[in-house]
């Protein structure tokens, strides 16, 4: 059956592909191709690794115990899996920065772990049982977690692509 599925929607796909490539006229009502999300930019990363000059070594030793703790069951190298069947959002810098609202320093990323939301800011995952809440951990160690979060997105280039490399 689902090689049937698959076939019947290569067809389609070819059948687009050739009709869009035959120079006829476009509709005005299509939706613009997505692209890539902007890289983000240099001034904005010195930021976030400036704001991990607060914290020490050993915080940041304790910070990633913390998120091993706590996140990493279900985001495991930055990658998100586990209960939710979700590996379209990932915790890269680039999805943290192009997040509604932006997650790319301390302080949001603490509010995101206490009302935690969708990509796109729209959705309560609380409420829809996708996200817990880890209010219950105080604020000190939410902003150790969020360190490491950042330093690993800032540092690591295979975060967020759920190789666990360190």
């Amino acid at each position: 059956m689902f090689s049937r599925q698959f076939g019947w929607l290569a067809s389609l796909a070819l059948a687009l592909a050739v009709a869009g490539c035959a120079g006829g006229e476009q509709s005005t009502t299509a939706e613009a191709p997505s692209e890539p999300a902007p890289a983000a930019k240099p001034d904005v990363v010195s930021a976030a690794t400036g704001e991990l000059s607060n914290f020490s070594a050993a915080n940041l030793k304790q910070a990633k115990k913390l998120f091993q703790a706590e996140c990493g069951r279900c985001h495991v190298g930055g990658q998100t899996y586990g209960t939710y069947n979700s590996t379209d959002v990932n915790l890269s810098y680039d999805a943290l920065t192009n997040s509604t609202p932006p997650r790319n320093n301390v302080a949001n990323l603490v509010d995101y772990m206490k009302k935690p939301t969708s990509y796109d800011g729209r959705t309560d995952l609380l409420k829809t049982g996708e996200h817990a809440s880890y209010t219950a951990l105080g604020d000190e160690k939410l902003r150790l977690i969020a360190a490491h979060i950042l330093k690993e997105a800032t540092s690591n280039p295979n975060w967020g692509q759920g190789k666990d490399t360190r």
